[in-house]
């Protein structure tokens, strides 16, 4: 099975005056990925939906406040099943409002980010994500967290 290496960055919001969390994996924004994904099947069911709308949680939630990605963090941030906020949409001004979620499991030696999910009272039907996973060793993926929350990285 293949491993995944992840990074994370920060990002002014687009909405407003704070900064955001960006993923990258194997080296390409996460966003990039998502919108491969979700833009067929928007033009597929005739959706005039914009793209790359997704904005990262706020980055001091996710590595000051709280430790969003090694799952602890704020129950606005954790949906059915146990899933956690990736993105949400930055459109609408309605939190949790097309939020793109996933499982993070740890399993042995690594983090896996499975089962995504959008959570959104705009589309009439669920996204099909194709059994996106992605497998992390768990030493690279605790130091991408510690080298951001160190301001380390960007």
């Amino acid at each position: 099975m293949q491993t995944d290496v992840i990074a994370f960055g920060s990002i002014k919001s687009e909405l407003e005056d704070y900064m955001t969390t960006s993923i990258y994996i194997n080296g390409i924004d996460l966003k990039k990925k998502i919108e491969q994904i979700e833009l067929p099947q928007f033009v597929n069911r005739g959706i005039n939906i914009k793209t790359s709308c997704y904005e990262g949680i706020s980055f001091f939630i996710a590595f000051h406040n709280q430790n969003h990605f090694l799952c602890r963090t704020l129950s606005d941030y954790i949906y059915t099943d146990n899933r956690y906020t990736l993105y949400d949409y930055n459109c609408s001004g309605i939190p949790g409002d097309h939020s793109l979620t996933c499982k993070i499991s740890m399993n042995n030696d690594k983090f896996i980010w499975h089962d995504f999910k959008n959570f959104s009272k705009i589309i009439p039907f669920d996204l099909d994500y194709r059994g996106l996973e992605f497998n992390f060793s768990i030493d690279q993926y605790r130091e991408a967290i510690n080298l951001i929350r160190n301001n380390k990285a960007s």
